[in-house]
């Protein structure tokens, strides 16, 4: 049997209680104290993927859309802003404007083309969605970090978007199950 432990304070009430509904409900034994929960299962994987949920809880994202990365082939992925700019507080403010827009119309669009979900809080950006939607959030992300004007960044991730599609309809016609 393995564990997993990790600290409440970062999660807000209401989703404790959605958090321990869901353990309860898939049958997941655990523990609790004041400040900590202990969940106890047989497999690592689910672990793994359990790792990911609460980091997603924690960063704000809605669990209902979180359980996909325990049911599903949903990721998180997070980007630590400090480690990109070496703790340069100007840049890190100038990128999260850029990748939010005015009155957050970019952080929309780049949600809406890419259909990933994306927060950005403190210093992280957290980019949730199946494996399509992170790496084209993702890459989106990174071009516009890098300075590439917001229309050419859209533009690229359409044609990108369709090409993992693509990728993946292939790859689908060689694997029968």
């Amino acid at each position: 049997m393995y564990t997993y432990e990790f600290d409440v304070n970062d999660i807000k009430v209401d989703d404790l209680e959605k958090l321990l509904k869901v353990l309860k409900e898939r049958n997941i034994k655990y523990t609790r104290n004041k400040n900590k929960i202990i969940v106890y299962y047989d497999d690592f994987y689910f672990l793994y993927k359990f790792d990911k949920f609460i980091k997603g809880l924690k960063a704000g994202f809605d669990i209902k859309k979180l359980l996909n990365i325990l049911d599903n082939d949903w990721d998180i992925l997070e980007i630590d802003l400090k480690l990109v700019f070496e703790k340069k507080i100007n840049h890190i403010i100038r990128i999260k404007g850029r990748i939010i827009g005015e009155e957050g119309k970019i952080l929309e669009e780049l949600k809406k083309r890419t259909n990933a979900d994306i927060i950005i809080k403190d210093k992280y950006i957290y980019i949730l969605g199946d494996s399509i939607s992170l790496r084209s959030a993702y890459e989106g992300i990174k071009r516009i970090i890098k300075g590439e004007k917001h229309g050419t960044v859209f533009n690229y991730l359409d044609k990108y978007i369709k090409d993992l599609k693509n990728r993946d309809k292939e790859f689908a016609k060689y694997i029968k199950f």
